[in-house]
């Protein structure tokens, strides 16, 4: 997609996504998706405060196991949130905030998984920026 697609989808998930908490409540997954698939337009539209903000909204469902159910997708959200924050300039709490998700999957998937390296692979930059 481009910006001006990215443009054109941020105003109708979001309707979407009132719509269908107004139905079915806040902690709906689809309404968690559209909005979601929100915060992931803005992040597209170099937008990070406003897209850290809505990870951020969204991350107690995710965290919550009688709500989301998937713990890989609280992952991502929690991943998102480092970058963005390390987008923002905030690099000690990206560095807080990735070094407990590089905990939290290594508990459940091991050091050998994907994620964990790509987070141990941030983690080390982070450690040779900060000096």
């Amino acid at each position: 997609m481009d910006d001006g697609q990215y443009r054109r989808a941020l105003p109708e998930l979001r309707r979407l996504a009132d719509e269908r908490a107004a139905e079915a409540g806040q902690a709906d997954p689809q309404s968690l998706r559209h909005r979601y698939d929100a915060a992931q337009c803005l992040e597209q539209l170099g937008e990070p405060a406003a897209a850290l903000a809505e990870y951020r909204a969204l991350l107690p469902y995710y965290e919550n196991q009688y709500v989301a159910g998937d713990p890989d997708l609280a992952h991502d959200v929690r991943r998102r949130i480092g970058h963005l924050l390390l987008a923002l300039g905030d690099r000690a709490a990206a560095h807080e905030t990735l070094a407990r998700l590089l905990h939290d999957v290594e508990r459940l998937h091991g050091p050998g998984h994907p994620l964990a390296a790509e987070i141990r692979r941030t983690l080390q930059w982070l450690g040779q920026v900060r000096g």
